[in-house]
């Protein structure tokens, strides 16, 4: 799991053009939610004297006299800025991904970057999108079965005469519920990877077997997970100090800063989902190396074995076997041209 990690992270620094192209997309993306928000805090703000307390910190009081006096119909401009939002957030993953993979799965080609990372984004989108859907469908039937069933056999601890068993439980449904849904969402992610590999069509066994693989190395895969969300929060938490500590950003050059800080923890975010996706392929392929016929031709053996390797793989007992397997070829058949 950890060798695997590793090779996520040099994968993601060797990658310096995918994680600012991706920082690229998802600022530009970021705009969908963000100008609608944008006007209507100006228009509920722009002549609000306790609007300076926003520039220290949030608010929970301004949030809610703007929620009760402003004129704009926030529960329609919410419902229809979440539904844009997810319907561009599909549609992106499902583009990016094909890029994301082809570039690190790459090797030797010598092909431009931005050729590398468009061919894969239009070669498996469609793919990668039945897949989401393939995804997220299951991962609403089987939330929506856990929760309550959870929260039924919480509930006696609930109703007890301990204070804190309440919140026990609530507590022990939320992480239910984000294991169930992170078993798909991790699914999703190797299921990708193996249509990238493989080149496959068929989405639904595609992603029944991912799931199957990452039940089966649970460990391994949530492990992975975990280490880059603590990551994460380590770099979130270093922005929320930042915040907590910098004085208000009532200038220029404060709001710079900020806006800094700000794109340190985007790119920071980036770059760890990079280094993920990255692991998830190394370990993928470690566990589940391109089968190599023993009797086909040492030039397709060498494919096969530059198409699993990928970056940091070669030094991995299946892809050492494999290119042993190809050398041994070779030589039969420089012995059989001898002969």
């Amino acid at each position: 799991m950890f060798s695997s990690i590793a090779d996520g992270l040099r994968a993601a620094v060797k990658q310096p053009k995918l994680v600012a192209l991706l920082w690229a997309w998802y600022s530009l993306l970021s705009l969908v939610p963000g100008l609608p928000a944008l006007a209507w805090l100006r228009d509920g703000l722009d002549l609000t004297p306790a609007a300076d307390s926003a520039l220290r910190r949030f608010d929970f009081g301004l949030l809610g006299d703007l929620l009760n006096y402003n004129q704009t119909n926030v529960l329609a401009l919410l419902t229809t800025t979440m539904l844009v939002t997810g319907l561009v957030a599909l549609v992106s993953s499902a583009f990016v991904m094909g890029g994301i993979l082809e570039v690190l799965g790459g090797g030797n080609d010598e092909r431009s970057f931005m050729h590398r990372f468009f061919r894969g984004c239009g070669h498996f989108f469609w793919r990668f999108v039945r897949l989401a859907i393939v995804g997220g469908v299951c991962a609403g039937l089987a939330v929506s079965i856990v929760a309550p069933v959870v929260g039924a056999m919480t509930m006696p601890r609930g109703d007890s005469e301990w204070e804190p068993g309440g919140y026990l439980g609530g507590l022990v449904t939320v992480l239910a519920v984000a294991a169930t849904a992170a078993l798909f969402l991790l699914a999703l992610d190797y299921a990708r990877i193996r249509v990238t590999r493989d080149d496959s069509r068929k989405m639904l066994r595609a992603y029944f077997g991912s799931l199957g693989f990452v039940l089966r190395h649970a460990v391994a895969t949530y492990g992975m997970g975990l280490v880059v969300v603590a990551l994460l929060a380590s770099v979130m938490l270093l922005y929320v100090a930042y915040e907590t500590n910098s004085p208000a950003a009532s200038t220029g050059a404060l709001l710079f800063v900020l806006f800094v800080f700000q794109q340190f923890t985007v790119i920071a975010r980036v770059f760890l989902r990079v280094a993920l996706v990255g692991g998830e392929r190394s370990y993928f392929n470690r566990i589940k190396p391109v089968a190599v016929l023993a009797n086909a031709p040492a030039v397709m053996q060498a494919d096969a074995v530059q198409h699993t390797a990928g970056e940091g793989a070669a030094d991995t007992p299946a892809s050492e076997a494999v290119s042993e397997a190809a050398a041994s070829a070779s030589a039969d058949e420089s012995s059989g041209d001898v002969r």
